[in-house]
This record gives C-alpha cells, sequence and structure tokens, in this order.
C-alpha cells in the first residue's frame, strides 16, 4: 500500500529483488559458441571469448549446434550459405563478412543470417552480438496497469508476465504519477472510463510532466466513439483497444510497444563508447535504490572501479587501444554480474555498479572474482602484449547517507586502493578517513 492506503499491487515481486547470490550471466548462459571462420582477429577474439569462459568449437565438433548460443561464419568458407542456413535452425548465425553488397544481404537474411560482423573479427563486436541474441527477452520492460477493475486488470497482468514483462497494477488512477515515479514504467496500460477520474484526463495531467511526454500510453474503453478516440489520439494515445480485450492481441501490442520503449530509453541513457548506461542514469538508479533499500531495508552495495595506469595505456598504444580495453572491460562486467545489478559507466576510465541484495562482503567477494579475470586478459598492440588491471572502492547502504555521500564513501574507499598499490578491492570502514587534496592529486590514473 501507500501512504493513503491504495492498492499499488506489484507482480512478481522477486523478479525485481533476486536473493541469491550466485548470478545469472548477462550474456546467455549457454557459453558454447560456434565459429567456421579463420584469419586475422579470430585467434584473439577466441582466446578473449575463452578467457570470459566461452568454449569456441568449430562446426566438425559440435554434435548439438542447438546447445550453441550463436555461431560465427565465414562465407567464403559456406558457399551457397548452405552451412549458414542449416545452423539457422537452431542457433543465431551471424556472417563474418565485409561484403555490404544489398543482394548479399538480401540472400543473407533468405538463409537465416541475423547479423554481419566485418573483418577482421572485432571482440567487441563479437560481444555485443552475443548481447544481441538477448533482445527478445525485453529485458526489464516493465507495464503499469492503470484500471478500476481489479480482476480485469490482474487477468492481463498474468497474460503479460508469461511472455516476461513486469507488470504492476493500480486501481486508483489518482495516485497514478506517484506510481509512475516509483515504478518507472516503459509502457502505461489506461482504462477510460474509471470513477476516481476519466482516462484520458488523467494522461493529460501525466503528460504535463516533461518527463512522461514520452511514455507510450495504451487506452482501453468499451466505448469506440469516433471523437474518443481521437481526444485519445490528441494527447499522444499510442493505441486504443476496445474492450472486452483480445489476450493474445494486447500481449503482441504490448510486447511490440515496451521493446520500442526500452530500445528508445537506453539510447537515450546510454555511454555511446561502453553501451553502459551514463553517469547522470547511474546516480539516478543509486537513488531510486536508496529510497527502495529505506521501504524494505534490503542490502546493496555500490562499486567505484577505475583502470589502473589508463593515460598510459592511451599515450603508449593510442587512444584506439585504450577504447578498446574500456569496451572490453565493460563488456567483462556484463557477462560477470546479474542482470539487476547496475553498471554504468562513470566517467573516463571509471565504472560504477550497484550489486544488489549484496552486502559489502558479497560484493566483494564478486568484484575481487571480476578483477582477477580481468588482469589475466591479453591484449596486444602492433604484436605487443599487455595487461590491464584497476581499482575498486566499496560501500554498502548501510554506511549511510544520501546517493553524494555514498558514492563519496566509495570513492574515498577507491583512493585507499590506489594507494595500496592498486589491483585490489578496498571496502569503506569507519577508519578510513578522505585524504586531503594534495595526497590525491599525488596519485596519478
Amino acid at each position: 500500500m501507500d501512504s493513503s492506503g491504495e492498492r499499488l499491487s506489484t507482480r512478481r515481486v522477486p523478479t525485481l529483488r533476486i536473493k541469491e547470490q550466485t548470478p545469472p550471466a548477462r550474456l546467455a548462459a549457454n557459453k558454447t559458441i560456434l565459429v567456421a571462420d579463420t584469419g586475422e582477429g579470430f585467434v584473439e577474439t577466441s582466446q578473449l571469448l575463452g578467457g570470459f569462459g566461452f568454449s569456441v568449437l568449430c562446426p566438425e565438433d559440435c554434435s548439438d549446434p542447438a546447445s550453441c548460443t550463436v555461431a560465427f561464419v565465414n562465407p567464403d568458407l559456406d558457399g551457397g550459405l548452405d552451412l549458414c542456413k542449416s545452423l539457422s535452425a537452431d542457433c543465431k548465425v551471424f556472417l563474418t563478412t565485409n561484403n555490404r553488397d544489398f543482394e548479399f544481404k538480401i540472400e543473407a537474411v533468405r538463409m537465416g543470417a541475423q547479423g554481419l560482423l566485418s573483418r577482421p573479427l572485432n571482440a567487441v563486436e563479437v560481444f555485443s552480438s552475443l548481447e544481441e541474441t538477448r533482445k527478445d527477452e525485453l529485458p526489464d520492460a516493465r507495464v503499469l496497469i492503470v484500471d478500476d477493475d481489479d480482476l480485469t486488470a490482474t487477468v492481463y497482468a498474468m497474460a503479460l508476465e508469461e511472455c516476461g514483462l513486469r507488470v504492476a497494477v493500480l486501481n486508483n488512477p489518482l495516485h497514478a504519477e506517484t506510481a509512475i515515479d516509483e515504478f518507472r514504467p516503459d509502457l502505461l496500460i489506461m482504462d477510460i472510463e474509471m470513477p476516481e477520474a476519466n482516462g484520458l484526463d488523467v494522461a493529460r495531467a501525466i503528460r504535463l510532466d516533461p518527463a512522461h511526454t514520452s511514455l507510450p500510453i495504451l487506452f482501453l474503453s468499451a466505448v469506440m466513439k469516433k471523437g474518443l478516440q481521437q481526444k485519445a489520439r490528441e494527447i499522444g494515445g499510442d493505441d486504443f483497444i476496445r474492450k472486452p480485450v483480445d489476450i493474445g492481441y494486447l500481449v503482441k501490442m504490448v510486447r511490440m510497444r515496451a521493446a520500442r520503449s526500452v530500445e528508445l530509453r537506453q539510447i537515450m541513457v546510454r555511454d555511446g563508447l561502453t553501451g553502459l548506461i551514463n553517469h547522470v542514469s547511474f546516480k539516478e538508479k543509486l537513488a531510486t535504490e536508496i529510497n527502495r533499500s529505506a521501504r524494505t531495508k534490503a542490502p546493496f552495495s555500490v562499486a567505484l572501479i577505475d583502470l589502473d595506469h589508463f593515460k598510459s595505456i592511451n599515450d603508449t598504444y593510442g587512444h584506439q587501444t585504450g577504447d578498446k580495453v574500456l569496451q572490453t572491460f565493460a563488456t567483462l562486467l556484463k557477462s560477470s554480474l546479474r542482470n539487476v545489478d547496475i553498471i554504468g559507466r562513470y566517467g573516463g576510465e571509471e565504472f560504477g555498479v550497484i550489486l544488489l541484495d549484496a552486502n559489502p562482503d558479497q560484493a566483494a567477494t564478486t568484484m575481487d572474482r571480476i578483477r582477477r579475470e580481468f588482469e589475466r586478459v591479453n591484449f596486444t598492440h602492433a604484436n605487443k602484449r599487455f595487461h590491464v588491471t584497476f581499482s575498486c572502492g566499496l560501500a554498502g547502504s548501510d554506511d549511510g547517507g544520501n546517493c553524494e555521500m555514498l558514492l563519496a564513501l566509495a570513492d574515498t574507499a577507491l583512493y585507499e586502493a590506489k594507494a595500496r598499490g592498486r589491483n585490489r578491492i578496498t571496502r569503506f570502514d569507519s577508519s578510513l578517513k578522505r585524504r586531503s587534496g594534495q595526497e590525491q592529486a599525488g596519485i596519478s590514473c
């Protein structure tokens, strides 16, 4: 219940809070990859994939293509794309080629290809393609149903949950704005005829806040007056569905609208280089988790991470290589943490992670595992091999304070990790004191 006693039922609350600390990977849980390719970039990419726990097989060594996450096929080795066609029945296939002729693309999609990767193979693009295999799951897509008929709304919610959406139900439309701010839906399903307030008026009121201007709204009504539909369109209604609703049609429309909303949201809040959420979005999510933890008493930890001596990497190997290091590290974080954990590029070579339902001890164990994995990754430039490490500072929600204070505590621990020699995880505790500006200035990046 909210402060007024009104019901805001969030369906499947456990999907918003996952208790277990052994995470499902962000990338596909199945880590077998089929590769029908040779040549430049293949060895390096295979080494990185192996370092991240993937098993790379060639077609003749794979007895069950359906067990693979994805297949990479060089069309020069697959005349007629017959292998592509046969594999596409069991897993997603990406062609590794520089051929961008449109007729070739037409043939590729006819034979089941779902993407093209340039040659020589780039490890970052390969990892991005692995993440693409999860798009159909609509990660974090949320739908808020506003309907005074609780039974009807519950039926809608159950059907939408079956296709992997997260759903909340609100029976009093007068509390819609509060519910939106709390639940942050990607799509709003609004009944029009409600005793507390007309759905069109509620939608207009929601649109008065610039933050909600782009929130998709799908209206439901048993009244099919042409003027009513026109009014719904004028205030930015994305669709108008007649009651009683065909559940199959509703699910199809909601999935499509939610997928588009998620994609637009991710474009707006993502860092262009790494694909992680940006600095502003990270802090907004941290503030949300602080408020949620205050209500539920569920712990979380914040990690601030800095790649060690990153300036020297740019100076020695060039900024393109530096960008590759940043992208690879971002990919490692995404593949090593749970879907519920929040990862952002905090700025430059600094990253932030919010580990939900994890106290600092659990978070330290997780981040140290990632630290050990990352220092084993081989980077190459002009046939020279090098390794990169990172330092990490941790603070827990129980350390108290608002968003800025919690980040300051994690930052204090990060500087302590650097002062102790880098390549380590340091937790904040009461014995740590913020170093003076002169001492911090002496710790170079």
